[in-house]
């Protein structure tokens, strides 16, 4: 990347996004931020910034998206959306579907006045159906439902997908796809008892719960990777150039949701009686990425964060964070 390109990150002070950001401005980037604060958090930009611009407000709202995206960039990194856990999706997937489509369209109205050369957007693994393969490649958008625990956001994110490469097509804009599987980091902005699974298994093992109970049957099993090592993916991929079509960023390797309450525990010194609930949604038996593309597109890419690293930095998270201030309900 050629110094002092002009770069504009949506959601660049979340759990990503502000990671990316370092990555962008260590690379020679002049970067703009646009986030709301609603997930993120001014701190995670404390490294930066003095050497960035930082741009205010909702992307829900027309006027400020015009305002805030309005000049000409380079590259746009699209990040920013209204994501929680799998306890807000319940009885909202309408309001969810609704809040991210008025942010895609904001964004690509405002974005066709001034395209920019690159644009990546950024999907999900929930646009993925629940009766799909274990290991999932990169599926059609146009079939089936999405999994139905996240069913309003998958749709969201499958018709930014759609619109995206409308755009694209029409503006001659070099457009990367990405859909992120299960993205955790220190960096997470608590959002009580809507906010995911590592956040706040980490909460209740190290708030001294006993015994820490698991959503569904907790055979329930995921990948996951750090925020950090997702950015740098994301940026990697846009680097080269990779436009045709969407990839995964994920791993193969799975974890169940009680060997993860165990790694916790291990990992804080605790040793809590481990207890299921049925009764709640657990979504899909294994979801897992298959990541033939991505190895493909950027063979040799490593991981630069391991899981037994990352749950380690995430018990940090957990004593730096303020749970009174950031809403502990």
């Amino acid at each position: 990347m050629a110094d002092n390109t002009r770069i504009a990150v949506t959601g660049g002070a979340g759990l990503i996004g502000s990671s990316l950001v370092d990555e962008l401005v260590a690379a020679g980037a002049d970067v703009v931020v646009i986030d709301d604060f609603s997930r993120g958090r001014i701190e995670n930009l404390s490294g930066v910034e003095d050497r960035i611009e930082i741009r205010e407000g909702d992307l829900e709202d027309p006027g400020f998206a015009s305002r805030a995206l309005g000049d000409r960039f380079d590259t746009v990194y699209h990040l920013a959306s209204r994501a929680f856990g799998v306890a807000y999706s319940e009885g909202r997937h309408g309001a969810i579907l609704q809040h991210n489509e008025a942010i895609t369209h904001n964004l690509l109205s405002t974005l066709a006045a001034n395209a920019p050369a690159r644009l990546l957007v950024t999907s999900s693994s929930c646009v993925y159906p629940d009766d799909g393969p274990d290991e999932i490649p990169e599926l059609p958008v146009v079939t089936r439902e999405p999994e139905a625990v996240n069913w309003g956001y998958g749709w969201a994110k499958r018709m930014l997908e759609i619109k995206s490469e409308l755009f694209a097509r029409e503006n001659e804009t070099a457009l990367t796809i990405v859909r992120p599987f299960n993205i955790y980091g220190e960096r997470y902005h608590w959002a009580g008892r809507f906010s995911q699974a590592i956040p706040m298994l980490v909460k209740r093992v190290l708030d001294g719960e006993n015994p820490v109970v698991v959503w569904g049957s907790g055979t329930q099993r995921r990948s996951y990777i750090h925020a950090i090592d997702c950015a740098r993916m994301m940026h990697a991929l846009v680097e080269a150039g990779v436009t045709d079509g969407p990839v995964n960023l994920g791993t193969r390797e799975t974890i169940t949701m009680l060997d993860l309450v165990g790694q916790i525990a291990s990992a804080a010194g605790r040793e809590p009686q481990i207890d299921t609930d049925p009764s709640k949604p657990e979504g899909r038996a294994i979801k897992s990425a298959d990541t033939t593309r991505f190895e493909t597109c950027l063979p040799g890419f490593k991981l630069n964060i391991s899981f037994d690293t990352g749950l380690a930095r995430m018990t940090g998270w957990y004593d730096a964070t303020d749970f009174g201030q950031a809403g502990d309900g």
